[in-house]
């Protein structure tokens, strides 16, 4: 399902250095540098992804609109004084025809650093379905996959939680923390290599999401059935 584009040939590393002004930019300044972000950033983040997406599984879904972040916010709802524009993009290709309820590979690149993530929001279905999972023998796989990310490297689970297991789960139950989740996402940052620039960092970013993958792949199992 992944949609062709342009071939990545790396990032415009002016560009990139400009994400760290952003938030405080006005409407002005963004018009000024909107040419240089969008051919510098934007249209390479859709490369990005896009090739990121066929070297995983072809069946991950890329599309212009919705694998690209604006880099402004919602300025209809934007508060006065909170900054109108973000300091990094963020990119994402998932499993399945409706983002708002699929498995979610996240890139997000600023200035300095690259964060990887992989994740799944919580539809009252989907939470239902994830909590009969964990609390079964596949629960003890994706824990494991969980670990070896923790270890390896260094990576964070996010997400609200309740304040104690959820019914009828017992209380001790060893995979608690997982129970209590609103929402999952697991996630790790690195620096920006060299690479940032050329068509290689395209393949760093594939080795990194590899990691990610056994835990993307238990989601699509799992929670949609392991197909769309």
């Amino acid at each position: 399902m992944t949609q062709p584009t342009d071939e990545f040939e790396g990032f415009d590393p002016r560009a990139l250095a400009l994400l760290a002004q952003m938030p405080a930019w006005d409407k002005d300044q963004y018009q000024q540098h909107r040419p240089l972000l969008a051919q510098g950033v934007t249209a390479p983040g859709l490369a990005l992804i896009s090739t990121i997406a066929q070297s995983l599984d072809p069946e991950l879904t890329v599309t212009a609109r919705g694998s690209v972040s604006p880099l402004h916010t919602d300025l209809r709802f934007a508060k006065p004084g909170a900054p109108k524009y973000k300091d990094h993009l963020l990119l994402t290709c998932w499993h399945g025809a409706d983002k708002r309820q699929a498995p979610i590979l996240w890139l997000r690149i600023d200035a300095k650093r690259a964060g990887f993530a992989s994740g799944i929001a919580f539809t009252p279905a989907v939470r239902d379905l994830w909590r009969h999972a964990i609390a079964s023998n596949a629960g003890q796989q994706l824990d494991e996959h969980l670990r070896r990310l923790i270890d390896e490297r260094g990576a964070e689970i996010a997400g609200d939680t309740l304040a104690n297991v959820p019914k009828p789960y017992p209380a001790d139950h060893p995979r608690g923390d997982l129970l209590r989740l609103k929402g999952f996402q697991v996630r790790f940052i690195e620096p920006l290599p060299t690479s940032v620039g050329d068509a290689e960092f395209a393949r760093w970013c594939v080795e990194r999401f590899e990691d990610l993958q056994p835990v993307h792949d238990w989601l699509h199992a799992n929670l949609c059935g392991g197909a769309e």
